[in-house]
């Protein structure tokens, strides 16, 4: 329709297109651990607090801080996302906080090893998303 009017291009035939972006199945992995985290801590506050309102409120809070911390600070689409080192600092702030409500709930394993599996696809995805930075580990003999 509009093939012969000034400004309009035809984006399918478009060469500088960038090509199509596979996902990593560590960021995938990734993302069910820190919605692991985020059942984990909100089930041991709402455990803790006893039920009602209080637990309701708490758990509330703890949820919706945990998805705004995520999304502005981690997600990988945000524009303000930390780089690899503030991103482990968060890890390992925030993960032992989960921990510990975890462990007041007697739910501490699974909070282990969903952190665990937090901090390892996290580095695993840095790799592999920056291919040009070498990390071999040096020749030791």
């Amino acid at each position: 329709m509009a093939e012969g009017q000034p400004g309009v291009t035809d984006i399918t035939d478009n060469e500088s297109s960038p090509p199509p972006v596979g996902i990593r199945w560590f960021a995938v992995v990734l993302l069910l651990a820190y919605l692991a985290l985020l059942v984990i801590g909100a089930t041991s506050l709402w455990r803790i607090a006893g039920g009602g309102l209080p637990s309701w409120t708490a758990t509330a809070v703890f949820v919706l801080l945990f998805v705004a911390g995520w999304r502005v600070w981690l997600a990988p689409g945000s524009g303000r996302r930390l780089a690899f080192r503030e991103r482990a600092i968060v890890h390992l702030v925030g993960g032992p906080i989960v921990v510990v409500l975890a462990s007041l709930a007697h739910v501490w394993l699974p909070a282990i090893v969903a952190l665990s599996v937090v901090v390892m696809c996290d580095a695993l995805n840095e790799r592999d998303r920056r291919p040009d930075v070498d990390v071999s580990a040096p020749d030791l003999i």
